[in-house]
């Protein structure tokens, strides 16, 4: 019946009552083969034929039995037959477009282990530990710590999308597709809705389209992402799944992403990340080819100080291989490169998704590093450019961290290197330096906050100043016990400092002590009291040209001669007068270690120890620092029991 009314409409013979009636057996034959293919049962509202070979349909919905969907709906759909439709039937389609496709999916999808990058609400206090007594700081958004669910969470989505492809989810309704379009054709779908089982909306604005060329069905997906930025997945449709399958995103803002990885290490105010992931052949292995980059990144707070600052763009590129039998992943054959300077990457993290916690490791190897262009390709807030000019010469480093996914506090970091070839050249840094070979101006704060600021003359015209000749041998040998054992050895800095530095500001976004007394030094002349590891970086840069520039002899000199020693009191000469009533020179062993213990917080100990006396505990410590100097040879067994029995008489304090 249907093949007799589209032919009287071909011959001209048509009517509004044929067309209608034409139009509407169109759409139930529609109707029925759409159902019969989605399993399940399909409506259309009204159907307009519009040519020998054109339909358009409008309020299309179907109600799929079985599966992941369990509907769709469209407002507007317009199909184009390569053959008439006066044959009465519907032959392969040449053309369809459909526009506002809405599809409902029956249940939310599922990651294994019950992780949700979306809902991390199960969270453990700092310091807290379970039935194994392994502490696990996995957290939400509320606690204000870093969470590293949402990557768990991301890399299975990867390992899911692998499995699928592997194992050609899909492939069986290739043919049937394949046999509904003609030879040169193409079905495209724009501004479409995913929602979930509730009605809310999942994502939006997909756009999509299937072409076949011959027997090849080529995929294009594309997402416009809410906040910005696009996502998109192509590749070809066969019998044995999607192969060739690429996933790329373009300019996505990640800033979110990153804060709630990185916690307080830092804030994040804006980044936007590109990248391209192509499913490697069956010959080529079980995995990604990966290439990605980092851009637009300004960021502050925590490791970097309290500046905001753009950094350099940061490119990646390797293999990510799936390791099904172990639920993992892994990097081969990578590279990162930042500012035209890189070096090899490598990594693995698993088991994911299971009752097992997941651990990691990255590792990176770099050959001939030229540190100085790298350094150079920081902000200047971070690092003036004029010390990095100064650094010439290349590196070897082999760097790695690792530990629990999900227990940022038990995260280890190791490194080696070969710092030989490196050399500092002559810089307004190095300008800076020299001047402190003679007598120079220095100044510091008062005694409290309110007070005006105290010039001195660090060199011998100025009363306060003692020459390192001067000062006891007991004080010298008591501070280098306690603040730096191996002074006389390093060359400023010690690497391993340096690293737990770093690793601290890993687990917890936090400063740490420890300098050398170079180190110290540095920051007492040239920088404020941030605690960041970009101080740090400062830091240990200008401890190296001090070395580099100045004997030890004047390093210590001028530290004896700067260090706080209570509150207002600088220099050894007052801070030897103002405790014991006499000159640096004959200073007893017991007096200069417990001088050399007030170091690390001066302010604190000066009114407790003047008010109270030195309490069992101080003692205690006295005694572990003078062990310390006759264990290192700075001190004659003989003056070390004899200063063990010694009471620490201070005098009055006037203050």
């Amino acid at each position: 019946m249907l093949g007799v009314l589209l032919i009287a409409i071909g011959l001209g013979i048509s009517t509004p009552v044929l067309l209608d009636f034409a139009s509407q057996r169109i759409g139930r034959e529609v109707e029925s083969r759409l159902g019969a293919a989605l399993g399940g049962r399909c409506r259309i509202g009204s159907a307009q034929l519009l040519s020998r070979h054109d339909v358009s349909l409008q309020e299309l919905a179907c109600i799929v039995d079985d599966g992941p969907l369990l509907g769709i709906a469209s407002q507007t759909l317009s199909a184009n037959f390569e053959e008439a439709l006066t044959s009465g039937r519907l032959s392969p389609i040449r053309a369809l477009a459909v526009d506002g496709l809405e599809l409902r999916l029956r249940q939310l999808p599922t990651l294994p282990g019950g992780v949700d990058g979306a809902h991390e609400d199960q969270t453990h206090p700092e310091g807290d530990e379970d039935e194994e007594g392994q502490g696990e700081v996995t957290t939400d958004d509320d606690t204000g710590r870093p969470s590293t669910k949402g990557a768990e969470a991301a890399l299975l989505r990867l390992i899911d999308l692998s499995e699928a492809i592997r194992s050609g989810r899909g492939g069986t309704r290739i043919a049937a597709v394949r046999n509904r379009l003609a030879k040169d054709s193409s079905v495209r779908v724009d501004h479409a809705t995913i929602n979930a089982p509730d009605g809310s909306v999942l994502l939006h604005n997909l756009h999509g389209q299937i072409s076949r060329r011959d027997t090849q069905l080529g995929l294009a997906l594309a997402l416009e992402l809410e906040g910005g930025g696009i996502a998109s997945l192509d590749g070809t449709l066969t019998n044995k799944g999607l192969e060739g399958a690429r996933v790329r995103i373009e300019q996505v803002p990640v800033a979110d992403a990153m804060n709630q990885l990185l916690g307080a290490q830092l804030s994040v105010r804006e980044a936007r990340l590109s990248a391209s992931l192509k499913h490697l052949s069956w010959d080529e292995g079980q995995g990604w080819e990966m290439e990605a980059g980092l851009s637009e990144l300004t960021a502050g707070e925590g490791i970097l100080g309290p500046t905001f600052v753009a950094l350099p763009s940061l490119q990646l590129k390797g293999k990510l291989v799936t390791e099904p039998e172990v639920a993992g992943l892994r990097v081969d054959e990578g590279s990162w490169q930042v500012s035209e300077i890189g070096g090899e990457l490598s990594g693995r993290v698993g088991p994911l998704g299971t009752d097992e916690p997941p651990t990691f490791e990255l590792r990176t190897d770099v050959r001939q590093l030229p540190l100085g262009k790298l350094l150079g390709s920081l902000p200047e807030a971070l690092l003036p450019n004029s010390w990095s000019e100064e650094i010439t010469g290349t590196m070897d480093l082999n760097c790695g961290v690792s530990g629990p996914l999900h227990r940022r506090t038990a995260w280890s970091l190791d490194w080696s290197g070969d710092f030989s070839r490196m050399v500092l050249a002559s810089g307004e840094l190095a300008s800076q330096v020299e001047r402190l070979q003679r007598p120079f101006e220095h100044s510091f704060r008062g005694r409290n906050e309110s007070d005006k600021a105290i010039a001195r003359l660090i060199g011998a015209k100025d009363p306060h100043f003692t020459p390192l000749r001067r000062i006891s041998s007991h004080l010298v040998n008591a501070v280098v016990s306690t603040e730096d054992a191996g002074f006389f050895g390093h060359a400023g800095f010690e690497p391993h400092e340096l690293k737990e530095a770093m690793l601290e500001n890993l687990r917890e976004g936090k400063g740490r002590g420890g300098s050398t007394i170079t180190q110290q030094l540095a920051k007492n002349l040239f920088l404020n009291g941030e605690r960041s590891l970009a101080r740090k970086l400062r830091e240990a840069i200008l401890a190296w040209r001090l070395e580099t520039d100045l004997p030890k002899e004047r390093i210590l000199e001028i530290y004896l001669n700067i260090a706080e020693w209570g509150p207002g009191l600088y220099g050894i000469g007052d801070a030897s007068e103002h405790y014991f009533g006499r000159a640096p020179r004959v200073l007893r062993p017991e007096e200069a270690a417990f001088l050399a213990s007030l170091l690390p917080s001066p302010r604190r100990y000066h009114g407790y120890y003047h008010e109270r006396g030195v309490s069992r505990n101080r003692q205690a410590l006295v005694q572990d620092i003078l062990n310390s100097m006759h264990r290192m040879g700075r001190l004659q067994r003989r003056a070390f029991l004899l200063a063990l029995d010694e009471p620490i008489e201070m005098i009055s304090c006037s203050w």
